[in-house]
């Protein structure tokens, strides 16, 4: 389920992914893009996954550091990117001016690795009107049934919030 996610996000940063250049610096920005070759960038950019976010040995270099400077990426159609909570957030501040602050707040937390109801979910037949206070399952082997499906305890988070809700 983590790794379909990861996928779907890494097409969308692909596909939504654009660049954003004050409006005095464009040409030079256009210019510099049009001037430096896929190498030097490709070079740059293992220097900086590397941690070297400075060095630069050659002109070329110093313009792709220049231009990850002047260049900022603009990602707010990608779902858990820092743009999209920036995006979520000034829309729940309009609400908030809109409507008026709320008035009641509540976290919820279901617990599925001491829950009966996941293992009844992942197949195991118990008995939750009758379950003895020892027959509660252990956190250990309720992680390890969760780790190996993924795709109960997202049940379990559905079944969870339809009902509270």
């Amino acid at each position: 389920l983590f790794v379909v996610f990861n996928i779907l996000q890494q097409r969308t940063s692909l596909l939504h992914t654009s660049l954003k250049v004050k409006r005095t610096s464009f040409a030079t920005v256009s210019d510099s893009f049009a001037s430096v070759s896929s190498s030097a960038v490709r070079t740059v950019a293992e220097r900086v996954g590397k941690g070297d976010f400075s060095t630069a040995y050659t002109p070329e270099e110093e313009k792709v550091h220049w231009l990850l400077n002047e260049v900022n990426g603009v990602t707010s159609h990608i779902p858990g990117s820092g743009s999209a909570r920036a995006m979520m957030w000034n829309q729940i501040r309009g609400l908030m001016f809109d409507k008026g602050l709320p008035n009641f707040y509540i976290t919820i937390n279901p617990a599925d690795v001491y829950n009966p109801i996941m293992k009844f979910l992942a197949g195991s037949e118990i008995d939750v009107d009758d379950m003895l206070p020892n027959e509660v399952p252990e956190f250990w082997g309720q992680s390890i049934l969760i780790a190996r499906n993924p795709t109960v305890a997202a049940k379990f988070f559905n079944l969870y919030m339809k009902s509270f809700l």
